[in-house]
């Protein structure tokens, strides 16, 4: 998560910089020339010296490297580095004017602007940016972890990753002692080395940092009930190297960590599949506005009362959110559930199915056969909360019961679709099966493949293949 929000916020920087030179430009025209047009618009030099100015700058960012520790530098740094980046752009751009002779073809006044609002408001932006984004990695997307130490360490490094601000120590376990249901710093301890597998599954967080003795023989097997569970682990650095996961050095404030993690993915993929979800998500709040009144109208008639039905569900790392759909099902439904579980298709409790469910009315049987019941899902995805292809989140109950192996599937964002509808929907009624198809697409993740689930499931939703 370190290397992702540095790359993130690295290129958000510059694409902000360069709408900052933008601005720069446009305003130095109107102070110099007193009309935008005169130079933006119709003189081809001046659109030229622009664009030489940007390529001079994305130059820098490549060699230099003056955004790359952009979320940790202090005010003072900022400044400077900013000031270098436009000297050495400014040295670049005079340059190139003595090269071709092009000293005279241009107002210095002009440059002079340019390059003091640029420098400016290119600082003013950086330090808004950086606001921003602190505020926002601390609170909806800072990384949720465990710290795993022993009592005598567990609260100096605690400290320490309380200043770093992308990650949320959320809670503590201690291995060699049991202070369970006690604090460290209003940080609260929850297990210890005996009940830690049975705990950690069933708790939201993303990943898990260690910091303990080498001499401790258990730190091997902690780190192994993690990487079955999906958990990434951030090792701080003595000697340690094991034959398991993806592995890749770092920093995690001032500790260096050996990152073991189940899968790594590449941040423009990250990025583009974000981006799908959104356009996605609003082809199909468009298709729900559409379905809503005859939908709502086949409700009213059959089963009167709510429209929308909403529960709570395990999304990524075991965050709770509310899923929406069309409700299909009478209003009693999660009450007869029980008299019905002897009737479960599945195989297991971690899922429930059975063919020709009595809770649900005709026209519930319709939605669902042409999978309409899914389309309010589109504001979870718009929200964030579920992806178009993913993992299906389970239920509070069922995540209850999973075992560290089974928690693995949501160790990525919940989807509306996946490898295993779209493999067999309903057919399929081993869980361990639908298990193993959902660790398959997490373990070999990439945009083609989201692509061909999509692709699939809109081939199976207009002909019914598999719905139940």
């Amino acid at each position: 998560m370190d290397q992702k929000i540095k790359t993130l916020s690295k290129y958000m920087a510059i694409l902000l910089d360069i709408g900052v030179m933008l601005f720069a430009y446009a305003t130095a025209n109107v102070l110099r020339f007193s009309h935008v047009k005169i130079h933006i618009m119709t003189n081809a030099d001046y659109v030229v010296l622009f664009w030489f100015v940007i390529i001079a700058y994305i130059a820098v960012q490549l060699f230099f490297r003056t955004n790359i520790d952009f979320l940790t530098r202090d005010k003072a740094r900022e400044a400077f580095l900013v000031l270098k980046q436009y000297v050495i752009v400014f040295a670049c751009v005079m340059t190139f004017f003595y090269i071709m002779k092009l000293g005279n073809d241009f107002s210095r006044l002009h440059m002079g602007y340019f390059f003091i609002i640029s420098i400016i408001g290119t600082y003013i932006e950086h330090l808004l940016l950086k606001e921003v984004l602190r505020k926002k990695y601390m609170t909806t997307y800072a990384e949720k972890l465990v710290l795993i130490s022993d009592s005598l360490c567990a609260e100096n490094v605690l400290e320490e990753l309380k200043k770093i601000n992308y990650v949320s120590v959320e809670y503590i376990i201690l291995i060699d002692k049991d202070m369970s249901g006690m604090d460290i710093n209003g940080i609260p301890v929850i297990a210890n080395i005996c009940n830690m597998e049975d705990v950690l599954k069933n708790i939201p967080v993303d990943g898990a940092f260690i910091h303990a003795s080498k001499t401790d023989g258990d730190i091997k097997k902690i780190m192994e009930w993690l990487h079955t569970m999906g958990i990434n682990i951030y090792l701080n650095i003595q000697e340690y190297s094991y034959g398991f996961g993806k592995k890749q050095f770092g920093y995690m404030g001032s500790y260096g960590v050996l990152t073991y993690s189940n899968y790594e993915y590449v941040i423009r993929d990250v990025v583009i599949k974000r981006i799908m979800d959104i356009c996605g998500g609003i082809l199909l709040f468009i298709a729900m506005c559409i379905t809503l009144p005859f939908v709502a109208a086949g409700i009213a008639i059959q089963s009167p009362g709510p429209i929308f039905f909403k529960q709570t569900r395990i999304g990524k790392n075991g965050r709770r959110f509310q899923i929406y759909k069309f409700r299909s099902m009478y209003m009693d439904a999660e009450e007869r559930k029980a008299e019905l579980m002897a009737k479960n298709e599945m195989g297991s409790d971690y899922m429930f199915k059975i063919k020709d469910d009595p809770r649900i009315f005709p026209v519930g049987r319709i939605i669902r056969k042409l999978s309409i019941d899914e389309l309010p899902q589109a504001i979870n995805i718009i929200k964030g909360d579920m992806s178009l292809v993913g993992t299906r989140p389970p239920t509070e109950s069922e995540f209850e019961m999973y075992n560290p192996y089974h928690r693995r599937r949501i160790s990525i964002k919940p989807g509306l679709t996946g490898l295993w509808q779209v493999s067999g929907r309903s057919s399929i009624t081993d869980f361990d099966e639908i298990v193993r198809l959902d660790c398959e697409y997490i373990d070999n993740w990439n945009l083609r493949l989201d692509l061909k689930i999509i692709m699939k499931t809109v081939w199976v939703v207009l002909f019914s293949k598999g719905a139940e």
